[in-house]
């Protein structure tokens, strides 16, 4: 048995794929695809059919039997964030279950642009994908779904999200062009309306200028020629080149001269106003093709997850968390204090919370977004904090987490889990102690700057005889802190069974 093995496997509304892979040299040593006309139903508003449901645990089957004869017993299956939004999306997992034997992971957009990039990037820093650009745009283009992710020297600024994709173009429009004169200027009309606030909407952390565009998932994009042969690379020239060519061209010409599967000519004209609108609100110069997938990012968090590779990626996420915070106008410095200080209360806890890194993650972005709920109002600002962040996409969290993270927001100042049972009780037991834990020790770090004066701005933690002492260096008065920091701990108190004793030096003090 090759324990290096791996098998990912995830469907979407194009079809299902399987893709094996070496964990210790990333090396993909199989992919398979299925094709599935699923975003028929889906944008359609209908249920997926049952016939389809039967074709998906039909493929799946066969996958099994490819990872069987690989003897992969470490593999996974994920689903689309565009399926998920299927009226009968319990249903397909169900049935996937009953059917397989698999269990169906729902992925969030901001997931699968997390992987999609951690891809393209391993790929860029291996220098397998030529990039020369200090600034790059990476475009992803699924069937319902857009996103612009931005990076400076291979350094993540933001992510955009647009619930606009080819084949939902498609669908929203197919009434509207049987009627129209001029589709073509009804299609463009339809993408620039959804684009409008692309400018306005950008967060100021954006970097103007110049980029090249790398384009990943697209479905007929990625056959496009140049005179016949095949490229990876387009300048900006020659894709306006190709697109004077294919809007006005015949269904036969586009399938013989750029070899496009007919099935997906009705997606090409969609794609292509969509890309060149974007193109152009991202000064692009050039444009890459890139074949890699989300499952080829989710080969690599498992190879980092079982210690092969040691790629880290979370900056990402803490980025996005801070850009977040910065438009929604917490106060930097007492948010960067509050973090710091939960993050080493954290650390310095270990072999009492025995959480995980990941878990340390969602502190953070916790300990970064704990405020934004203030930008609506201050009074119980944590219930808006709550609100905020569940109804905000980061990208590489899930849903789930995000819910998480909420939470441990919601209970970081006056209100705690006790007084609030109807909401905490909606979390299963172990996600109950993780929130409290987390939520604690915010609490904490907020009570060390509740007045926003930073008189502390160092810290030292230990722990003895049931105490958790926090020795505070700083040579102001602290009587506020005091109180504070009394009423706050008794929260960490009941969670740990530690009494938290606040400790003054002075800065002089070593």
């Amino acid at each position: 048995m090759a324990t290096h093995y791996y098998g990912t496997m995830i469907i979407t509304v194009q079809g299902l794929e399987l893709l094996i892979v070496d964990l210790k040299t990333l090396k993909p040593i199989e992919r398979v695809h299925k094709e599935l006309p699923v975003g028929d139903d889906l944008y359609g508003q209908q249920p997926i059919s049952f016939e389809l449901v039967n074709q998906m645990t039909s493929a799946l089957r066969g996958f099994l039997q490819i990872l069987n004869d690989y003897q992969i017993d470490n593999y996974q299956l994920w689903g689309s964030e565009a399926l998920s939004r299927a009226i009968n999306a319990d249903f397909i997992s169900d049935q996937v279950f009953l059917r397989t034997g698999i269990k169906l992971n729902w992925l969030s957009i901001s997931e699968e642009t997390y992987y999609r990039n951690q891809a393209v990037l391993v790929d860029l820093r291996q220098q397998k994908t030529k990039s020369h650009g200090k600034l790059i745009h990476l475009i992803g283009i699924n069937s319902g779904n857009t996103t612009v992710t931005q990076f400076s020297e291979l350094s993540f600024v933001y992510s955009s999200h647009y619930s606009l994709g080819p084949v939902k173009i498609a669908e929203d429009l197919q009434s509207l062009r049987q009627s129209a004169p001029n589709s073509m200027e009804v299609l463009r009309d339809y993408i620039d309306s959804k684009l409008a606030d692309y400018q306005r909407l950008l967060p100021q952390e954006a970097i103007d200028g110049p980029s090249e565009v790398i384009l990943l998932g697209a479905m007929p994009l990625s056959s496009l020629t140049i005179e016949g042969e095949h490229h990876n690379t387009l300048t900006a020239d020659e894709f306006d080149s190709i697109f004077d060519r294919v809007v006005d061209a015949s269904d036969q010409f586009l399938v013989e001269q750029y070899g496009i599967k007919e099935a997906e000519v009705p997606l090409l004209l969609p794609e292509i106003l969509l890309l060149r609108k974007l193109m152009r609100l991202t000064q692009a110069t050039s444009i890459h093709f890139s074949h890699n997938t989300v499952l080829d990012g989710l080969a690599i968090n498992e190879a980092v997850r079982s210690g092969f590779s040691h790629y880290n990626f979370s900056e990402q996420t803490i980025t996005a968390a801070a850009n977040m915070a910065n438009h929604y106008r917490v106060e930097p410095v007492h948010r960067q204090l509050v973090t710091k200080f939960a993050l080493h209360l954290f650390d310095q806890l270990k072999p009492v919370h025995q959480l995980t890194p990941r878990d340390r993650l969602l502190l953070q972005v916790a300990s970064i977004l704990h405020d934004v709920g203030a930008y609506v109002d201050a009074h119980e600002h944590y219930l808006h904090s709550d609100y905020i962040i569940q109804h905000t996409s980061i990208i590489g969290l899930s849903v789930h987490e995000r819910q998480l993270i909420a939470a441990i927001s919601r209970y970081h100042s006056t209100t705690t889990p006790s007084e609030d049972l109807s909401h905490f009780q909606k979390l299963d037991t172990s996600e109950r102690l993780l929130v409290a834990k987390l939520s604690a020790i915010l609490r904490l770090a907020d009570a060390l700057d509740d007045d926003r004066q930073q008189k502390i701005t160092r810290i030292s933690v230990s722990v003895k005889n049931q105490e958790l002492i926090i020795t505070v260096f700083s040579n102001d008065n602290l009587l506020f802190e005091n109180w504070e920091f009394s009423f706050k701990s008794r929260f960490f108190e009941e969670t740990f069974g530690l009494k938290p004793r606040l400790k003054q030096r002075s800065m002089t003090s070593k």
